[in-house]
């Protein structure tokens, strides 16, 4: 899928597991909270592809991006070889191990860790790069200054000025990156190729098989059913979880309708 596509399916996502799940078990989420959580799962979900050396992810931060790549795409590699069953085909250096379920938990786990065991450097640093990266998967909709520049102003507005900060999410923001990658392979498993998400399960006979909807609901990566509706849908169901689940936002939209209706009456 494209960047766009992964951008706001992982912020939907994201904003949809902070601002309920919390909720659920008596805990009230700042609006920080929620925004770091969903923002790092947006940027997660363009990391599967730092497998590939022309993707987004890749390009983003020049040589420590494409240092991870050329680590990533050999790693990959190696696993594929040594787990492939007996009807796998290909290199497995691209949509593979990065796109699995196992590697989003594990992933996950050890970035829950170390937010959980040192805290701020931790949770900045997880939420600037991937604030990075959903900026520039949002490029097309949203072309402007570099998106290191906006990431890096971004985060700092999010720990200075958003009641609660990045500090609600220690101990737990791993699951918003093992989130946003599994939706980004989910995503890819609805287009032409599929994911091998299910990874190192055997199914007829291939330890990486791509999984993916049926043939006749598959669409073409950036073609015209991903461009004029899967991602306007996403984009909207976007802000309409930001109003509904980050605290002070809903007053605040509640406030403007108001004043714009008395604008128009006073016309």
């Amino acid at each position: 899928m494209l960047g766009v596509s992964h951008a706001t399916s992982g912020a939907a996502l994201g904003l949809a597991v902070a601002g309920f799940a919390p909720r659920w078990v008596g805990v009230e989420p700042s609006a920080g909270t929620v925004l770091t959580f969903a923002a790092v799962c947006a940027g997660a979900a363009l990391l599967p592809d730092l497998d590939h050396p022309s993707s987004m992810a890749t390009r983003r931060f020049s040589v420590a991006s494409w240092l991870a790549c050329y680590l990533v795409r050999p790693l990959s590699g190696f696993v594929y070889d040594l787990t492939k069953g007996r009807r796998d085909t290909g290199k497995g250096t691209h949509r593979g191990l990065t796109h699995t379920v196992v590697a989003a938990v594990l992933i996950g786990l050890a970035v829950n860790f170390a937010s959980g065991r040192w805290g701020t450097p931790v949770l900045v640093g997880t939420l600037f790069v991937c604030l990075a990266l959903a900026i520039k998967g949002l490029d097309a909709l949203v072309p402007g200054p570099p998106s290191l520049v906006i990431a890096g102003f971004l985060t700092y507005a999010v720990e200075e000025f958003v009641p609660g900060g990045t500090a609600g999410t220690a101990g737990w923001l791993g699951s918003a990156v093992a989130l946003g990658m599994v939706i980004h392979s989910v995503g890819d498993a609805v287009t032409e190729s599929g994911a091998p998400l299910l990874w190192p399960i055997r199914i007829r006979k291939r330890s990486w098989y791509p999984v993916g909807t049926p043939r006749p609901l598959r669409f073409r990566t950036g073609g015209r059913v991903e461009t004029w509706v899967v991602a306007p849908a996403l984009t909207v169901a976007t802000f309409v979880l930001a109003g509904l689940v980050v605290p002070g936002v809903r007053p605040m939209l509640l406030d403007l309708q108001a004043e714009v209706v008395r604008l128009f009456a006073g016309a």
